[in-house]
């Protein structure tokens, strides 16, 4: 029988009794993009040298009591040599833990939407994860740290989405404009392809830009 890991359920009840915290913005809208400069392992062979990979995201806030915030994501992932070519779909909802200029936290599911090939063998799947998002603010400038993470593992599929990097906030008459630079991974265990080994890792650095309205 599928089970989804013990640890999603809990965090998404903790995520609920921290509701209280969510911010106290009335309707914000946050759209952005990246360019991935990545390298790309499949079954622990190094397959492609880097190359740059696109990533896309909106997101929605709002001051309503019990209802998360939402977050979709989009990144095109593709391995030339292996024949492994996929989009990958977040969808994500999550709770303002802390909001402030100094530190912000957010916390909820992500579920992703994988569609594609992998190592020339289609695959269309779904995998549940936990996500959470850190900002940490440095006083007096206008720069801070930021992470994220989506982890999950359901049914023996095991997925690691990390991040990492440097944020530049500039402030305008109607909105925020962020530039950004980072480090992202991707370590994904696939078990979609019976005895076919499903590993795949895909990292380097990426630089984007985001407007926060």
């Amino acid at each position: 029988m599928k089970k989804i890991n013990l640890s999603i359920v809990v965090l998404a009840a903790a995520g609920a009794f921290a509701i209280p915290a969510q911010s106290a913005v009335l309707l914000g809208a946050k759209i952005g993009t990246d360019a991935w400069y990545a390298g790309a392992k499949t079954n622990d062979i190094h397959v492609d040298d880097a190359s740059i990979q696109s990533s896309y995201y909106i997101a929605f806030e709002h001051f309503i009591p019990l209802i998360p915030n939402a977050k979709v994501r989009y990144t095109g992932v593709a391995s030339e040599k292996s024949k492994t070519d996929f989009t990958q779909y977040d969808f994500i909802t999550y709770y303002e833990i802390l909001d402030n200029n100094l530190i912000s936290f957010d916390i909820g599911l992500n579920l992703q939407k994988f569609t594609g090939r992998f190592n020339n063998l289609n695959f269309d799947e779904w995998q549940p994860n936990i996500y959470s998002d850190v900002r940490l603010g440095i006083p007096t400038t206008l720069v801070s740290l930021f992470g994220s993470c989506s982890v999950g593992s359901y049914n023996e599929t095991n997925t690691v989405d990390g991040e990492a990097g440097i944020l530049f906030t500039l402030g305008l008459v109607a909105a925020d404009l962020n530039f950004r630079v980072g480090y992202r991974i991707q370590n994904y265990k696939f078990n979609y392809f019976g005895t076919n080994n499903g590993k795949f890792q895909n990292n380097g650095f990426f630089s984007g830009i985001a407007f926060a309205f």
